[in-house]
């Protein structure tokens, strides 16, 4: 099973609830069969997706690939924001965006915006790729920085975040390859700096891009990011569940509850961030870390020389053993000779007793 829809499951206990699903384009996470009361949305009609899936600047540097005609139908376009959207509107119990957050513009207002859309104690499931395991891997991380300037000062301030992308995302989105590390070197980005800033120059004159990752994050940067925006009281969530980027994957995944209340009182949310971090593997090395990999390496030295000891310990126990073999065939022959000897020795006293008894009886015949 797809994992983003097994971690999605794990979190549903009514599939009657009302579900949105944001930008599903051809891998909806909620099927409309198994929860009928869920509804795809997007910032473009079904027909303005498929045609932007038909080709353009972000495909291409990205390599992705996506048959337009199995996007799915979008019941509801995006008008300005998600709260004027859905105005009149019945709140939902659960809002999903797989792939969707690193596309937005402000991401700081996105949060808060969707969150206008939920229930009290409704849930947002969260899907997000892992800038480490993706095409975006030679890029800078983002961070509450970045997203705070764009949310304070306007969306041509992440100008900076389309050079970025443009400049260092590769056409290679195969996880395995980011796993294993060895090769990824050969897949350096060699990305246009004229088209890059071409780019640039657009989102800072706000043209819209076509499509874009504006916000790289790991997933430990991503729960940093989340714990910097609620300390700042910007963000009314809870984190309630967070699945972190596994091996051979390339996305993490993170369920938030929807609670007002965290914005006055956030330090019961910034607690439970706290501990979901402990989940998420580290993107830097501390002294610990390199005495563990030093402590590491010469355990790794110290079992080459035993293993080499016990080499050489079996070499010499296999000539002893041939050895000893021998000195049991030599001991074997002995023993045989020995045996045969003794056979002899008895057959020759057998022959002197005969001997004997025939010179005795003769001697007795001519004394008489």
């Amino acid at each position: 099973m797809d994992p983003r829809i097994y971690f999605f499951q794990k979190l549903v206990n009514d599939p009657s609830k009302r579900i949105l699903e944001l930008g599903p384009l051809n891998r909806p996470i909620a099927d409309k069969n198994l929860y009928p009361n869920t509804f795809y949305c997007d910032v473009r009609s079904t027909e303005d997706v498929r045609k932007l899936y038909s080709g353009n600047d972000y495909l291409e540097a990205t390599g992705i690939r996506v048959d337009p005609e199995t996007i799915v139908p979008i019941d509801y376009v995006i008008q300005e924001n998600y709260e004027k959207t859905f105005e009149k509107v019945e709140k939902f119990d659960y809002v999903i965006a797989s792939h969707v957050l690193e596309h937005m513009e402000d991401l700081i207002f996105a949060l808060r915006d969707i969150s206008a859309v939920l229930k009290p104690g409704g849930t947002f499931c969260i899907v997000y790729p892992d800038k480490r395991y993706c095409f975006d891997h030679f890029r800078t991380s983002a961070s509450f920085r970045d997203a705070y300037r764009v949310f304070r000062n306007g969306t041509t301030e992440n100008s900076s975040m389309v050079l970025d992308f443009y400049y260092s995302v590769i056409p290679e989105n195969n996880p395995y390859l980011f796993w294993r590390k060895d090769g990824i070197l050969d897949h350096l980005p060699k990305a246009s700096f004229e088209k890059a800033v071409d780019h640039y120059e657009e989102a800072l004159n706000g043209v819209k891009m076509d499509d874009v990752h504006y916000w790289p994050f790991s997933d430990m940067d991503f729960l940093k990011f989340l714990y910097d925006c609620i300390r700042a009281r910007l963000l009314p969530f809870h984190c309630t569940s967070f699945w972190p980027c596994m091996e051979n994957g390339q996305q993490f995944m993170v369920a938030l509850q929807y609670d007002q209340n965290v914005l006055s009182h956030p330090e019961q949310a910034l607690e439970e961030l706290t501990v979901r971090m402990k989940d998420a593997v580290p993107d830097y090395y501390s002294s610990k870390d390199i005495m563990a990999h030093k402590e590491c390496e010469n355990l790794k030295v110290t079992a080459d020389e035993q293993k080499e000891i016990i080499r050489l310990q079996e070499k010499t126990i296999d000539v002893l053993e041939k050895h000893i073999s021998i000195q049991e065939k030599k001991l074997e022959l002995q023993e045989q000779a020995q045996s045969s000897l003794e056979s002899k020795i008895d057959e020759l006293k057998e022959i002197i007793k005969e001997q004997e008894y025939v010179i005795g009886y003769l001697q007795g015949d001519t004394t008489e």
